[in-house]
């Protein structure tokens, strides 16, 4: 448990440590140092991301059976109907993992303006999330799937829909927050919600056919990413912001006001449950789908809040506690690295399930787990952070010249 009286512990501090950075123009940056920055960790955000990131791994790599085999599991393990009139607990995956992502946005952001520059704050941001968006583009180009396809999204109304899923979606979500993070933190937080209401209105009017966008795509295609996903990026930066820098209140105080904004946002999706047309969706991407989750995660980060730790008590901490840190903040500190494993292995397993019996698609779920979780652990006991930056260049270039030397002899066509 940390002081709830507001003293500062090393955990609550945000530290930019430049020692490595040996230029004495902090708006002169080269290429190296523009990667370079280290930042201490807030153990409540990496356990909260770890889990995330844990089940995303458990979930991803589950075979069919068992997830959609029964309502219950369905439930945890599965996403509903494009049309259906409510969400699954396994939708908030999604929103977690873009609300945890802002959480620190801002601070890093504000960090890094103090330390090196407008100009390098700026394009650190555009060449992480850029690289990150290039990444599904280039697998896109390469495949022959194209860039978006002329779907009918009503009878007789034909609509681009622009190929979207969860990692070009938090590439463009995340650059198109760069501009908001120059705002206040109260305005930005407005300006986030405004744009969900908005996004709610629009495909409440049926003849702007944005709801029928939404179902022909991926939660909410290219609009939702707009109007849903970003905002969510951006109020978790504002949370960020208000909890980590924020100095005109207590901690206790602090976590009055986000266990209020956890019930606002629980009580905006249930009112507009009501209402026709307001029901969570996340294919659709409804307003009600949005706040209900980040009702949820904020519950889930307040628990984690509520279990931290100082880092001199962790040895009288009980072995059930140590576990879960160990193994939480394996997964959550490299988690892009963790989601990319997730892919390929999920991808990978999608491929020989079919041919396999239940017992041994449950042998070879197990045995995916294990593995990226014990690369999870030996990076953590190794201390090793891996920047998302560096692993979206590396899978960038890792595509561009795979695909440039197959491409020519149709050998993605086969997929």
């Amino acid at each position: 448990m940390y002081d709830h009286e507001g003293t500062k512990s090393m955990n609550e501090i945000p530290i930019d440590n430049t020692a490595d950075d040996t230029s004495e123009n902090p708006g002169k940056s080269s290429l190296k140092t523009i990667f370079r920055i280290k930042k201490e960790r807030y153990h409540w955000i990496d356990q909260g991301r770890g889990m995330v990131m844990f089940l995303l791994v458990v979930s991803g790599l589950m075979p069919d059976l068992l997830r959609t085999g029964n309502p219950i599991s369905a439930f945890f393990f599965e996403h509903p109907s494009t049309t259906a009139p409510y969400m699954d607990l396994y939708d908030v995956g999604v929103p977690a993992f873009f609300f945890i992502i802002g959480l620190l946005m801002a601070v890093s952001f504000k960090n890094r303006i103090k330390k090196k520059g407008t100009w390098n704050a700026v394009l650190n941001e555009l060449i992480r999330w850029g690289l990150i968006f290039a990444t599904w583009e280039i697998i896109l180009f390469f495949t022959g799937d194209g860039f978006g396809k002329i779907k009918q999204i009503s009878p007789g109304v034909y609509w681009y829909v622009v190929s979207w899923d969860v990692v070009n979606a938090l590439g463009f979500c995340g650059m198109l927050a760069i501009p908001f993070l120059f705002l206040s933190n109260k305005t930005r937080f407005y300006i986030a919600y405004g744009m969900i209401a908005f996004y709610q209105v629009m495909i409440s009017v049926p003849d702007t056919m944005w709801r029928q966008y939404a179902i022909a795509s991926v939660h909410g295609g290219f609009l939702g990413a707009i109007f849903v996903l970003t905002p969510i990026v951006l109020i978790g930066s504002c949370v960020g912001e208000y909890y980590v820098l924020g100095t005109e209140r207590t901690k206790r105080e602090k976590d009055k006001r986000l266990v209020i904004l956890c019930l606002v946002n629980l009580a905006i999706g249930l009112v507009l449950w009501l209402i026709p047309g307001g029901f969570p969706n996340k294919r659709q991407s409804t307003a009600g789908y949005a706040t209900i989750s980040m009702a949820v995660v904020i519950a889930g980060l307040l628990a984690f809040v509520y279990t931290d730790w100082k880092d001199e008590h962790y040895a009288s901490l009980n072995k059930v506690n140590k576990g879960r840190i160990v193994l939480f903040n394996a997964y959550g500190q490299n988690p892009f690295l963790i989601f990319i494993l997730g892919e390929i292995f999920g991808g990978g397993f999608g491929a020989i399930y079919g041919d396999l019996d239940l017992y041994l698609q449950v042998i070879v779920w197990l045995a995916g787990v294990l593995v990226i979780s014990i690369v999870a652990l030996v990076l953590y006991k190794k201390g090793k952070i891996i920047s998302t930056t560096k692993i979206a260049l590396f899978i960038v270039i890792l595509l561009v010249t795979v695909g440039l030397i197959l491409y020519p002899l149709g050998i993605f066509n086969m997929f």
